[in-house]
């Protein structure tokens, strides 16, 4: 594969790699709203199945961040390298 091809796989891996964080973008807002709801149906619950899924519910919150995250600073080490072909 010459240069040219290597920077259009980049250039797609790049796409990809932002399609998939608008992707994650919209799975977190999914997520935010079930926390909204759950703490809103279950404010006063004590529950050790509901204190479970609102943690739960956290936990994905943090973990969509870092994969959106992830995503774009592979994107951007991906684009950096093709700009020094």
């Amino acid at each position: 594969m010459d240069i040219t091809g290597v920077k259009a796989t980049i250039s797609r891996g790049d796409q990809a790699a932002q399609d998939g964080g608008a992707l994650m973008q919209g799975v977190q807002g999914q997520i935010e709203e079930a926390r909204l709801l759950t703490a809103t149906t279950a404010h006063d619950s004590a529950h050790s199945e509901v204190e479970a899924a609102t943690t739960r519910l956290h936990e994905a919150l943090r973990e969509s961040s870092r994969v959106i995250e992830l995503l774009r600073s592979g994107g951007d080490s991906a684009s950096d390298y093709a700009s020094r072909l």
